[in-house]
């Protein structure tokens, strides 16, 4: 079994124990599972399509531990950079709930919602902890569906390109014709 399919395995995983955290009311717990599952997406994305990767300023400037399996060191902020310099996000500004960014900027802000699972990041705000309701986990539930939906649509356009470029180079099956 291929990482990134691994990795899609994890994110289904992921993606189901969300819809439990969200049926027992537990939002956190909620949107912490599904921008996990996000980020499993976005790893199995890099391998499948790891030289382009490679390409990236963010891999140029990643300081690796290891040789293999590179796509699980980068951070979920550095993968949204990935796929927003291969433009596997759109480029098109959107206007949300007053806000105009892109989904890559969108998806920075649900990336920082989940890191309030972390005590430091509440401590270091100094906030009062943020509520998290049904309203905060179903927005950060569109903008996953969305970029999810974006990633897809990047596989499949090139199984396509593929499955195109297979039928060009197969024979026709009556094979070549001649007229008597």
């Amino acid at each position: 079994m291929s990482m990134s399919d691994r990795l899609n395995e994890l994110m289904l995983s992921y993606r189901r124990e969300a819809r439990r955290c969200l049926r027992a009311k537990a939002y956190l717990a909620a949107t912490v599972m599904q921008v996990s599952a996000f980020e499993a997406g976005l790893q199995a994305m890099c391998f499948l399509y790891p030289e382009e990767v490679k390409r990236t300023t963010v891999y140029a400037k990643k300081r690796f531990r290891a040789k293999r399996n590179r796509a699980l060191e980068f951070s979920l902020h550095q993968l949204i950079n990935i796929a927003d310099e291969l433009s596997w996000f759109p480029a098109k500004r959107i206007r949300w709930a007053g806000k105009l960014t892109t989904l890559a900027g969108y998806s920075h802000e649900i990336r920082k919602v989940r890191n309030y699972v972390h005590p430091g990041v509440w401590t270091r705000d100094g906030l009062n902890p943020l509520k998290f309701t049904k309203g905060v986990y179903g927005v950060a539930d569109e903008v996953i569906d969305v970029a999810n939906s974006w990633l897809l649509h990047r596989v499949e356009k090139d199984l396509l390109k593929a499955m195109k470029r297979e039928e060009k180079k197969k024979p026709s099956a009556a094979g070549p014709t001649t007229m008597p």
